[in-house]
């Protein structure tokens, strides 16, 4: 499930383009005031027609970053109703990243899915974009799994004196873990924190330096892509 919260006020119309390409699993929660109130007929012909929930608070008592504080207490609130849910906000503010890194720090056990988009559009793209960047990722991993594992009909001729340690190999659901970790990282850094934090220091160094040379490489694919669309 995904939510998006719509600052309205700081959007307007244009932060509304792309949502009609959502679907009925999503939902729309619209925050506006009289400051901002009127849309455009493109929009509201598209909202007319689009299949996600859509429901609309409009900021009563006004004031300065009256509207920003009050769709941040409507996040905490939601955060803790669908804790599974994934929740953008869509604003050109980014005083609401201040907001992202309070749930990010762990003051509460828990780590719900929180970004911010100018628009729906851009936020569409970006997570179209992750998703092939996983789908690269886990063939990737797939293919040094398979090129790492050692036949048995080749195993049973090796003499026992001359066998070697194993290597460490990461189970299908570590594998998968990593390349989801690896899809979201930034860079090498980020990317042994996290491998840490979600297996253990133990392990985590050890399925971090299976992957390393591969995330390098992807990486450096990446950038080139990004060289290639400038």
């Amino acid at each position: 499930m995904r939510v998006f919260l719509i600052d309205f006020e700081n959007v307007h119309s244009e932060g509304m383009t792309g949502v009609d390409h959502l679907s009925e699993l999503d939902e729309v929660v619209i925050f506006y005031s009289n400051n901002a109130d009127s849309i455009s007929f493109d929009i509201l012909h598209k909202l007319m027609f689009c299949k996600s929930k859509l429901s609309y608070y409009k900021i009563k008592r006004g004031g300065k970053n009256a509207l920003d504080f009050q769709l941040s207490c409507y996040l905490g609130y939601r955060i803790r109703k669908d804790p599974d849910a994934e929740f953008y906000i869509i604003s050109k503010d980014s005083g609401y990243d201040f907001i992202m890194d309070f749930w990010d720090c762990g003051y509460i056990n828990t780590e719900p899915v929180i970004r911010r988009f100018n628009n729906i559009k851009t936020l569409l793209q970006w997570v179209d974009s992750q998703k092939k960047q996983k789908e690269r990722a886990i063939n990737s991993l797939d293919a040094l799994i398979k090129n790492s594992e050692v036949p048995e009909t080749e195993s049973e001729f090796i003499p026992k004196e001359e066998e070697e340690p194993l290597n460490f190999t990461p189970s299908p659901e570590e594998a998968e873990t990593a390349a989801s970790l690896m899809s979201d990282a930034k860079n090498s850094h980020g990317l042994y924190i996290n491998m840490v934090k979600r297996f253990g220091q133990k392990k985590g160094r050890e399925i971090y330096g299976y992957f390393k040379s591969e995330y390098q490489s992807m990486l450096r694919s990446k950038k080139e892509e990004e060289k290639n669309q400038i």
